[in-house]
């Protein structure tokens, strides 16, 4: 089964899990980690790697750095380990990452990447997992998010801005991913504040 189809199959199974129809797209991708500034001798996390599109990007951005992926979905997890042995894939949710950090050896990250869908949860379910993100990040450290174009007009998405800007000195937006389906841009943000 093609990654877009396991990706519907899942969404239509949970779509505040899942929170997309169909996986990032190539574009989408490459702007998250051109976004995300990569490069050797970084320690890299992405959160919710699904089918695992970014994970492939982050390899072929930066194909030596240290990669935790985390993909509570076991469905989709358990593909993504055996076609991707060199990333440690881990079903867990992003609130975890200080504990699976200290445990992978890396108690504080360079970068962290997300797919998650943020504007879909709950305020203290999108405050505890960035909390978690901003206590695992290095000072000098990025975070990079998406969201698509039109949607981060929404209350939800505003809210969501609002919370990042909380926790980064910096937060700007790249140019927009056009041929991916939805139309994205990524969210960057550095100079994250300690609670």
């Amino acid at each position: 089964m093609s990654d877009s189809l396991v990706f519907l199959r899942e969404f239509f199974r949970d779509p505040n899990r899942t929170g997309s129809v169909a996986p990032s797209g190539k574009d989408l991708s490459d702007r998250m980690c051109e976004s995300a500034d990569l490069s050797a001798g970084q320690v890299v996390v992405e959160l919710g790697a699904g089918t695992g599109p970014i994970t492939r990007a982050i390899r072929e951005w930066a194909p030596e750095v240290p990669l935790l992926a985390l993909e509570p979905n076991a469905d989709l997890a358990g593909p993504l380990r055996e076609a991707m042995p060199d990333v440690r894939v881990v079903e867990a949710y992003a609130q975890e990452l200080p504990r699976l950090c200290e445990e992978w050896g890396h108690p504080e990250v360079d970068r962290v990447i997300s797919g998650l869908p943020w504007t879909l949860w709950p305020p203290e379910v999108q405050r505890s997992a960035l909390d978690a993100v901003v206590q695992v990040l290095k000072p000098d450290g990025r975070f990079v998010t998406f969201n698509y174009l039109g949607a981060h007009l929404m209350p939800k998405a505003q809210k969501l801005r609002g919370e990042l800007n909380q926790r980064f000195g910096s937060v700007t937006m790249s140019r927009t991913a056009w041929k991916n389906l939805p139309p994205a841009f990524v969210y960057i943000c550095t100079e994250p504040v300690q609670a």
